[in-house]
Formats: C-alpha cells, structure tokens, sequence
C-alpha cells in the first residue's frame, strides 16, 4: 500500500469516528425499505404457492424484522439525544445562575 492509499485509509477511520450513529442506523433503515420494496415487487412476479414464493416470503419477514429493530434503535438514540440536549441546558443554566450568583456577592 502506497502512502496515498494508507492516508486515506487513516483518513477515512479518523472520520468515521464523528460519524453520528443516529444517521447511520436512518441510512441503514432506509436501504432496508428500499429491499423491502423489490422483495415485495418480486413477490408479485413468482408463481402462488411455489419454493420460490416461501423463499421470498421467508425474507420479507427477516426483513420486515430488522426494520423494527432499526426504527427501535433510532427511536431510542432520539430519546437519549433529547434527555441529553435538556440536561446540558439544564447544566448551562446551572452554570449561569452561579456566575450571576458570583456576580452578586463580588457587585452586592
């Protein structure tokens, strides 16, 4: 590997460490329904009752499974966002309340 390929491969890595989770699991989630929607084209093109048609369905459902459990993971990183935005708020205002309480006593 030359030094290009090995800088953009430490590049990449490095990167990847900013990455939010939250827009990966919504990407993930995405491409899911994507193979959801050809699953189920392909459906209406196999033959009633045929090995094929069992195959298909048998996905459809491992399929239909994981979009549940990447809608559970979005929902869930949602939720720990939103207590985490409010807490740092709260932490801000905490913060600011003691500098004007500083404020008072050194002025007061």
């Amino acid at each position: 590997m030359g030094v290009g390929g090995w800088l953009r491969k430490s590049t990449d890595r490095f990167l990847s460490r900013f990455e939010d989770p939250l827009e990966q699991f919504e990407l993930a989630r995405r491409r899911q329904l994507d193979l959801l929607g050809d699953l189920e084209h392909r459906l209406l093109l196999v033959q009633p009752g045929s090995l094929e048609e069992a195959n298909l369905l048998k996905a459809k459902s491992d399929l239909e499974g994981r979009i549940s459990e990447f809608q559970g993971i979005i929902a869930r990183l949602k939720a720990s966002q939103s207590a985490g935005a409010s807490a740092s708020a709260a932490d801000r205002l905490e913060e600011e309340m003691a500098r004007l309480a500083e404020d008072a006593r050194r002025w007061g």
